[in-house]
């Protein structure tokens, strides 16, 4: 086991990070970007959100090479067991994690 870690993600560097990730150069779809919520895109699963948690704590890195499979879903099933705690607010998130030597994969093989 590793030391428990930070990450904490504001709501500027994430609309950054969707402006840019999405091209958006049409106001409007800018200005839908601007109403939608963390705990909104938390509770609804947000394939972009889950995506840049992982990349930003450079989890998928830290995976034994046995268990690197390319599907996004499978490392988020994998990333939740090293999850400590999960603050969600309009303006930030912050995760703490702790990022472990080994992962219990799925009861059934419904990943792999």
């Amino acid at each position: 086991m590793s030391e428990l870690k930070e990450l904490v993600i504001t709501e500027e560097e994430y609309r950054q990070h969707l402006k840019q990730r999405l091209r958006l150069t049409d106001p409007c779809m800018a200005e839908e970007v601007e109403r939608v919520g963390f705990p909104f895109l938390f509770a609804s699963g947000s394939e972009l959100l889950r995506s840049y948690i992982l990349n930003e704590t450079e989890f998928s890195a830290s995976l034994p090479e046995r268990l690197k499979i390319p599907d996004r879903g499978y490392a988020w099933y994998l990333f939740s067991q090293a999850v400590r705690e999960i603050h969600v607010e309009n303006d930030r998130i912050v995760v703490k994690y702790e990022l472990l030597d080994d992962y219990r994969t799925p009861f059934r093989r419904f990943y792999l």
